[in-house]
């Protein structure tokens, strides 16, 4: 298998044969190892640095993964479809343990290229799973796993696609269209995540129910969403929209927000660089002057009454645009279908879900509230992962 570019590929775990073919979803083994893996993560004072690795590690807890098992109980007879190949992206350092144990739980065999750029929460993922391969109970588990890094080429990455019977593509518009060109089996499906950008809505008149204790809580999650990965991620929001006239609770929130920003947010000299570079692009998109205070720099708000989509600037980095809205039903014409993840405070979800349902709207396939942008579940941009990733025996 593969042998004309095996010497271009590094392997991190496993190996390229893989000994069985797919297997039921939800195998129990799976869940004990995903259980294992949660102990190791848990108990890791390295992990403890990274919040984003702490959140994987108890969103694979066997009570975790059982919980989403109920949501499965109507499929029967499913398994898996041979071999999964993952790519994943290189701004997300977990991304690709939670496609690994998608992969997994749908009943496949995976293989799994690793971000270029070597975070420490991959490295120190990577420290686990090679710490459990060697106990003799997890061993067959590692049978299906081939975790791999290689440089970008496209010869690599289309021979890859020969092998496999599924993909999953969570690089962004530029690699879902490159992958698209290679040759793959015939019967090969294509999960492809592609460039998303993502709003939180908040109700100004519902900030006032809280002391200051909630405010700074609400704040921290605010924080979590936004700033973890420097606004990178998908489902990171860029634009904060506001329903309601108090105004002086929105100064409140960003009060807080601030606050914490300059305990918790260091931003490195690349960082910034990218910043102002993004910042000048904005203003010379917008033919606009844009003053900003330096002493303000890691918390950005620019205020906009135009939202265009297809020249939608993340500056990124603390950056944030702010937009009031009378009502929700305004909301509409600021949603695209590149609009991934809504995150809301003080409004119902029932309310949102009736409001796209009425609006007809192609965009925002989640709605969860602030605080919870990155609990990646197995449905993601609309589609049930495992549901395709598997099929049914039929009778």
């Amino acid at each position: 298998m593969l042998t004309k570019i095996k010497q271009k590929i590094k392997i991190i775990i496993g190996n390229y044969n893989f000994k069985d073919g797919p297997f039921e979803i939800f195998d129990q083994n799976i869940i004990f190892f995903l259980d294992e893996i949660s102990k190791e993560i848990l108990k890791n004072n390295e992990s403890k640095k990274f919040p984003d690795l702490i959140t994987f590690g108890f969103w694979c807890r066997a009570n975790n993964i059982k919980s989403l098992l109920k949501n499965y109980n109507f499929f029967k007879n499913r398994i898996g479809r041979g071999s999964v190949l993952h790519i994943t992206p290189s701004n997300v350092p977990t991304n690709f343990a939670y496609s690994m144990v998608f992969g997994l739980l749908s009943g496949n065999n995976n293989i799994i290229r690793l971000p270029s750029k070597k975070f420490f929460q991959i490295e120190i993922l990577c420290k686990i799973l090679k710490k459990l391969s060697k106990k003799k109970n997890l061993k067959k588990i590692f049978n299906k796993l081939l975790l791999i890094r290689y440089e970008n080429s496209d010869s690599i990455s289309s021979e890859l696609s020969k092998e496999v019977e599924a993909r999953i593509i969570w690089g962004g518009d530029k690699t879902i269209n490159k992958f698209k060109t290679f040759t793959t089996k015939p019967r090969c499906i294509d999960l492809t995540f592609a460039d998303r950008y993502s709003i939180s809505l908040i109700n100004s008149n519902m900030l006032i129910k809280l002391n200051n204790s909630q405010l700074s809580i609400l704040a921290q999650k605010f924080f979590n969403d936004t700033y973890t990965m420097d606004q990178f991620g998908c489902s990171s929001p860029n634009t904060v929209f506001w329903i309601g006239n108090n105004n002086a609770y929105k100064n409140k929130f960003w009060i807080e927000l601030r606050k914490i920003v300059n305990q918790k947010y260091n931003l490195d000299l690349s960082g910034t660089n990218k910043k102002i570079s993004n910042l000048m692009n904005l203003t010379l998109n917008e033919n606009k002057k844009l003053k900003i205070n330096i002493n303000n720099f890691n918390l950005i708000k620019l205020n906009k009454s135009k939202f265009e989509f297809d020249n939608f600037d993340n500056v990124n980095f603390g950056t944030f645009t702010e937009i009031n809205l009378n009502n929700l039903n305004q909301l509409s014409k600021y949603v695209s279908d590149k609009l991934q993840t809504l995150t809301y405070y003080g409004i119902e979800f029932d309310f949102i879900k009736k409001f796209i349902i009425k609006n007809k709207l192609k965009g925002i396939d989640r709605i969860v509230p602030i605080g919870r942008a990155f609990d990646l579940t197995p449905e993601w941009d609309g589609v049930d992962i495992i549901a395709t990733l598997s099929r049914t025996i039929s009778n």
